[in-house]
């Protein structure tokens, strides 16, 4: 407990670089995880329904008994929260999914996370963004890095077209979930988008099949499997995410959200047997130096703010 006091009383660019970090080490070793479900046939379609269905499921009953107000949204917002939902988690599920089923841990992780080249962009043309050097060598390094850590494994880069083409698909949905929840934010609860934004994800699954024929299928082992891919590698990772989006502007969190590459590579070595290569290691490197400096960035930012403007400093102490 003394730590996570610790940790909430960071400064706002710090706990929330704590917090995506925490997401990308979970969402890391859990592509690990669902891997290894398919390389034993377990449906990626499947997967991806019981990852939000069943995540809806306990969110809602935790959230119910726990602080129950959290569940309740404005029927103007149903709209949004529908397209945050279907688009942001629904689609972002079904693309990362089967480009991972398709290619391999290392390519799957890489293509969802040119997701930062697409936030800066779009953030560049709503002027949301704005461009420095710093964040473009950050950039080049995490790319360069990311890309240094799939050529380094023992398959490559997988380049299955229709995975490649659900991996760049699934960069798109990252970028607009990062983006488009980032403003939700701003009304409502992490929580309260997460648990929603879920359910609207699941509804849309049941076009695919019903969730009672999906429950029915499967097994006592399966449905352990389902669990931590739901608690472990969704709530948990999402929720983090999402909290880290608070305090991070979207491309910052996507850029520090690059260590999943680096996590998955490791966790790859030690639970799928595949080799941890020099070429990987320099490209984690280089990822590491990219969020590092990301960081830096905050930290000017953050300290020219007081500066030139010393009055802020004090009103956060009286906070």
């Amino acid at each position: 407990m003394l730590i996570l006091d610790k940790i909430t009383k960071l400064p706002r660019h710090w706990l929330g670089a704590v917090q995506v970090t925490g997401a990308a080490v979970l969402w890391g070793t859990s592509a690990t995880f669902a891997k290894n479900l398919f390389n034993n046939d377990l449906s990626p379609f499947d997967v991806a329904q019981m990852r939000l269905t069943l995540s809806f499921c306990l969110l809602v009953f935790v959230i119910s008994i726990s602080k129950p107000k959290l569940l309740r949204v404005r029927r103007s917002d149903l709209g949004y929260i529908a397209i945050f939902g279907i688009v942001g988690l629904g689609m972002l599920q079904f693309t990362y999914l089967l480009s991972l089923s398709l290619t391999n841990v290392a390519t799957a992780l890489f293509l969802q996370y040119t997701a930062p080249i697409i936030i800066l962009v779009v953030g560049l043309i709503l002027r949301t963004e704005f461009l420095t050097w710093i964040k473009i060598v950050a950039l080049c390094a995490s790319i360069g890095g990311g890309y240094m850590i799939v050529v380094g494994t023992t398959s490559g880069f997988t380049l299955n077209p229709v995975g490649v083409m659900y991996g760049l698909a699934a960069a798109c949905t990252f970028a607009f979930y990062s983006m488009y929840g980032k403003r939700g934010l701003v009304k409502y609860n992490a929580w309260t988008l997460l648990t929603w934004g879920m359910g609207f994800g699941s509804l849309t699954w049941c076009i695919y099949q019903a969730p009672w024929t999906l429950a029915m299928r499967y097994g006592g082992l399966a449905w352990l499997q389902f669990l931590y891919i739901a608690v472990i590698a969704t709530i948990l990772p999402f929720g983090l995410y999402f909290k880290g989006l608070q305090n991070l502007s979207a491309f910052r969190a996507g850029m520090i959200g690059m260590l999943e590459p680096v996590v998955g590579a490791i966790s790859a070595f030690f639970f799928l047997g595949e080799l941890l290569t020099l070429t990987q290691l320099l490209g984690s490197g280089l990822i590491l130096l990219g969020v590092a400096l990301i960081q830096i960035s905050a930290l000017e930012k953050c300290n020219n703010t007081v500066y030139h403007q010393p009055e802020l400093a004090f009103r956060k102490v009286g906070k």
